[in-house]
């Protein structure tokens, strides 16, 4: 009776093991998609602030690595405007603070308006970021298209590029 009760176990766990292992394909495919998104990347070096080789962190990425000391700023132009997430491709220490300059609501002389606002970090994922701008009023349908790196830690940031994801946004 105890062999037949652990054959029964062992074919039941055999069984959830296949379910579990069989659903891994389908969660696989989906990571998969989301890196077969269509990627654009830095552009142009909008400014710099004690940053080496700022232009290292242009277009794809090449190994080539811009490096920002600590307290030191660079802000990059992307080639699109984007509204979903990105990467920052990094080596190293990688302790930096994102900020993206973004349309926000016309005030009531209809001027536009523009401000850096934090890009939190992905919390699971690393170097990813998300846009979640829900404590500001903005204009949701324009997108980001600049990018601000403050290095915040004690050692200098490698960026060999930002990679911006998602749908783009209607170009003004």
């Amino acid at each position: 009776m105890k062999i037949r009760e652990l054959i029964t176990v062992g074919v039941f766990l055999g069984l959830s093991g296949g379910i579990i292992v069989g659903a891994r394909p389908s969660c696989y495919r989906h990571d998969q998609e989301k890196e077969e998104r269509p990627k654009f990347y830095a552009l142009r070096v909008v400014s710099e602030k004690n940053v080496q080789n700022a232009k290292d962190s242009l277009g794809v990425p090449d190994g080539r690595y811009a490096e920002i000391p600590p307290g030191a700023q660079l802000v990059l132009l992307m080639e699109k405007n984007f509204i979903d997430s990105g990467t920052l491709v990094c080596k190293g220490e990688a302790d930096y603070g994102l900020e993206g300059w973004f349309h926000i609501q016309a005030t009531q002389d209809e001027r536009q308006n523009y401000a850096w606002m934090i890009i939190h970090r992905d919390p699971l994922t690393p170097n990813r970021f998300l846009f979640f701008p829900e404590s500001y009023i903005w204009c949701g349908n324009t997108g980001v298209n600049m990018i601000r790196i403050t290095n915040l830690g004690p050692k200098s940031l490698f960026v060999d590029t930002v990679i911006g994801y998602g749908m783009e946004a209607e170009r003004r």
